[in-house]
């Protein structure tokens, strides 16, 4: 598919209101460096659709229900609506400082979220697709999450918090979540890129294929602290229905139209996988709604190997620490840059600084400054296409090499590969500063022809244009800067559809960023 096709499939598809969302956060603890990955990436595509001209939201929040928030808040000795009021706003304060941008923080313990759960359970309850029976089982209190002795570590150890399970049986509501596993694969079968990459959903259509759905346990009985089902007040609902109806909870927000979810992009990480691939759009087809656009799955950080997680205190880090020792673009620049979405990455703090110094600093920021001072020194800030005339072959040469990068990192963004649009963007801005280099520019104070050193300048302020638009999306406050030098001149790439030359003027020459000190 050309690139024309796919601007114009992913415009088409999102010509109305569309919506990206995190996970609905769960508020057992502060904010670690995996929430701010999964809101960095999530806000990433969200200011790449507005960039598109899409009518993008989006969505976040925090799922402040169940037995295990209970009994944090107990162990604390604080009153529970205390504890999540408190977490809650650490998420809310969290992102302003991370450069995310939600028009939408939704809390499962909101009262419209609330009147919405009840409403749906007594739908699904009409249309008997839940009924009243007992399960048993391997329970993880952690995940709050049965699994099936083969998913266990040595048959009795939670794959994700390492930690023994225990057997549970009880009085639940369970939902006939084989009754729909039929039209899921099918849904699956016929539309092959739902689930980004593409081999995890591979994974969900294997398990669809192998095994029948066991009914799901969807509610828990004697925990008070939940939203209870309304015909039956023993019970509570489970917290994953509670959190994955919260999306739909905040684009009634927004729009009154429930369908709405059929524009949406979900942002998760791995490990959640099967509740958004599997266990959310066997609810959304229960009630008769459509499924949601795109699945975009990440891996995980890990400290020291372990994954992230508040359930192991000692790989909880604070994401502001990281924000100021790389500042704000370069944590999110670096957490993109350092691996592919879909993989695993280890921190490394030092590695993060060389990456950041090297092609924030090194290869984009000090381009940007050398350049502008060139033009605004001694050319009085202004280079017009007539000035500098018909370009020579070095540069059009540049112009013509460097024009197909423009197209792959629209492409890549596209694709959902944010790590190959740092790659992309950093290759392209090597090419340039090669040429930079090779051309010398500044020697027109020592007598190099004036017009050679203005279609060197004009060519790399171009594609620097171009470039702080195309990289704003991931390094918000860098690009900005850059672009109002610029006097914000729009990208062409995006406005016009192709690369086109123009004059540049520059507003001024700054230094755009300093250099990250050894951490």
């Amino acid at each position: 598919m050309s690139l024309n096709q796919l601007i114009n499939t992913f415009s088409s598809v999102s010509s109305k209101k569309s919506f990206i969302t995190t996970p609905i956060f769960y508020a057992n603890g502060e904010p670690h460096l995996g929430h701010a990955y999964s809101g960095i990436i999530a806000d990433i595509f969200n200011r790449f659709s507005l960039l598109l001209g899409v009518e993008s939201k989006l969505i976040t929040g925090t799922d402040e229900h169940g037995q295990k928030i209970a009994n944090t808040a107990l162990s604390r000795q604080q009153p529970i609506q205390e504890f999540v009021d408190e977490t809650s706003e650490s998420f809310q304060t969290l992102w302003p400082q991370l450069g995310i941008k939600p028009d939408v923080f939704i809390r499962t313990t909101s009262e419209d979220h609330k009147a919405h759960i009840q409403d749906l359970w007594k739908t699904l309850e009409k249309q008997n697709d839940i009924y009243l029976g007992h399960y048993s089982g391997n329970y993880c209190e952690a995940c709050e999450q049965y699994y099936p002795e083969r998913e266990l570590i040595n048959n009795n150890i939670c794959p994700v918090h390492k930690r023994l399970v225990i057997d549970v049986e009880e009085q639940t509501y369970l939902f006939r979540l084989g009754k729909y596993r039929l039209a899921l694969l099918e849904y699956y079968q016929k539309n092959p890129n739902v689930i980004v990459p593409q081999h995890f959903q591979k994974t969900i259509i294997k398990l669809l294929k192998s095994e029948q759905l066991d009914d799901l346990s969807i509610s828990r009985i004697n925990n008070k602290w939940g939203i209870e089902v309304p015909t039956n007040k023993a019970h509570s609902v489970y917290v994953w229905i509670d959190a994955l109806f919260s999306y739909i909870t905040a684009i009634h927000r927004i729009s009154t139209d429930k369908t709405k979810i059929a524009n949406t992009q979900h942002i998760i990480g791995k490990d959640i996988l099967i509740f958004h691939a599997v266990y959310w759009p066997v609810f959304l087809l229960s009630l008769d709604l459509p499924l949601p656009e795109k699945l975009i799955v990440h891996g995980w950080w890990t400290i020291d190997g372990e994954k992230i997680s508040k359930s192991n205190p000692a790989t909880t880090l604070n994401p502001n620490i990281f924000a100021e020792q790389l500042t704000n673009d370069g944590l999110r620049y670096a957490l993109i840059r350092q691996k592919p979405l879909y993989r695993d990455g280890n921190v490394v703090m030092s590695e993060f600084a060389e990456l950041v110094n090297a092609d924030l600093l090194n290869n984009f920021a000090n381009l940007v400054k050398r350049n502008h001072t060139l033009i605004y020194t001694n050319f009085a800030g202004r280079i017009t296409l007539e000035e500098v005339g018909e370009l020579d072959q070095e540069s059009s040469s540049c112009v013509y090499e460097l024009t197909s990068y423009l197209d792959d990192i629209l492409r890549a963004y596209l694709e959902r590969d944010l790590h190959h649009v740092t790659r992309l963007i950093n290759t392209l801005l090597s090419h340039l500063n090669s040429f930079f280099h090779h051309r010398a520019p500044w020697l027109v104070r020592k007598g190099q022809a004036v017009q050679k050193s203005k279609q060197t300048c004009l060519v790399v302020s171009n594609f620097i244009r171009e470039l702080a638009w195309l990289l704003s999306p991931i390094t918000p406050t860098l690009s900005q800067r850059i672009i109002t030098e610029l006097g914000n001149q729009p990208c062409s790439v995006l406005i016009q559809g192709e690369f086109v030359l123009e004059g540049i003027r520059v507003e001024s020459a700054n230094s755009h960023l300093q250099r990250i000190k050894a951490i």
